[in-house]
């Protein structure tokens, strides 16, 4: 299961269970059911926008909460989430609200919800997030997206005006030739690309680093695994 703690003016997002459902009347954070073959990050991505029609900005990972109940078991995963865009709706029916973390604490919260809350409410963690200061990214292993084959990408922090993204390309992908208006900045942390841009070649190796012009067209052919960090101007919310 995944869940997401939602933020937006110093407020948290929440819904309630639906009658007829486990622990019908219970407020929880939005999420759901992890599908086979789906990322964790996937997963509250999916639920999010299937469940309030919202994107969200992924943060930290909080640990997992372990808990059984008589009838089942189940593995709690709560992310730290940013709202960008979307009104919030109750696409399945739930009702929905956004409370201050101190009317959440007064409300009934399954047992799994209400260790999360007991575990970062008074987190120095939680106060800094709350107050929208998202400075800091801490190394993990989720939150990579395919978006072609071969390639895997990564926002890593971001701004109002920059947005730092990494990428993970296997040997003999090809990104096709394209433009966009955000200016792109690179640098190669590990392998060997073939970069083409505005018809000039340039072969990088780790340590090389590029700079593409907004609506410049460029392509690249990767002739080795290889790892880059690039920032983008201004911040590509498709990548959030």
């Amino acid at each position: 299961m995944t869940a997401g703690i939602i933020r937006k003016n110093g407020k948290l997002l929440i819904s309630k269970r639906r009658k007829g459902a486990h622990l019908e009347g219970f407020w929880e954070f939005p999420g759901g059911k992890q599908e086979r073959g789906e990322s964790l990050s996937e997963c509250i991505r999916r639920e999010l926008l299937e469940e309030l029609g919202i994107s969200v900005s992924l943060g930290q990972q909080i640990d997992p909460v372990d808990y059984e109940y008589p009838e089942k078991r189940i593995v709690l995963h709560c992310f730290y989430c940013t709202w960008l865009k979307g009104e919030p709706q109750p696409l399945e029916g739930q009702a929905i609200r956004w409370v201050s973390p101190i009317e959440l604490s007064t409300l009934r919260l399954p047992p799994p919800d209400m260790k999360v809350l007991r575990t970062v409410i008074n987190s120095e963690k939680f106060m800094e997030w709350m107050k929208g200061k998202d400075m800091f990214y801490k190394k993990n292993s989720e939150g990579y997206n395919t978006p072609a084959k071969g390639i895997q990408m990564k926002s890593l922090v971001h701004g109002e005006k920059t947005h730092l993204c990494e990428f993970r390309l296997d040997e003999g992908s090809i990104i096709p030739e394209h433009s966009h208006p955000h200016e792109q900045t690179g640098y190669l942390v590990s392998g060997k690309i073939q970069f083409v841009i505005e018809g000039r070649i340039f072969d990088a190796e780790p340590g090389d680093s590029w700079s593409v012009p907004g609506n410049a067209p460029h392509s690249a052919n990767v002739l080795q695994d290889s790892v880059i960090v690039e920032v983008f101007s201004p911040v590509r919310e498709e990548y959030l």
